[in-house]
């Protein structure tokens, strides 16, 4: 095989390794912790269905008395979205999902119905399938029911 065949192969195959690397999840979850990321010490790490990055949640809003927060899930590729009731910290409810290259992550439901819709960066959330939710964050979109 000639020289220009290899260097081929090493671009593509190169190009290749690039494009396997895992997404990240939202820019917020690179930013360094400050004391208002804290969860509260009802929010266990370590559920049924959830497994949480220690020391990973971001504060994104507080809206309606409620505190959403992101966080890494330990599993890698995915995100989490914790929302915990102000005054009610024994109702939080927490998901997570893997982080694709769609705009959706996490829709979770809250304790008193509504919804809080954790979506990546860059999400237009004027688009007609955001009708009814509103953007509280550039990565949290809220809907009563």
């Amino acid at each position: 095989m000639n020289r220009r065949g290899l260097v081929v192969i090493a671009v593509v195959a190169g190009l290749g390794l690039a494009g396997c690397s895992s997404p990240t999840g939202p820019d917020v979850l690179a930013r360094e912790a400050t004391a208002e990321d804290e969860l509260p010490e009802t929010v266990s790490l370590i559920s049924v269905d959830t497994d949480i990055k220690a020391g990973s949640a971001r504060l994104l809003a507080t809206h309606d008395d409620v505190e959403y927060f992101a966080a890494k899930s330990s599993t890698g590729g995915s995100a989490c979205l914790i929302s915990v009731p102000v005054g009610l910290p024994g109702r939080w409810r927490a998901g997570c999902a893997a982080v694709a290259t769609g705009e959706d992550i996490v829709t979770l439901t809250n304790f008193d119905d509504s919804q809080a819709k954790l979506i990546n960066d860059g999400v237009d959330a004027g688009q007609s399938k955001y009708d009814g939710w509103t953007q509280v964050h550039p990565n949290l979109l809220y809907k009563t029911r």
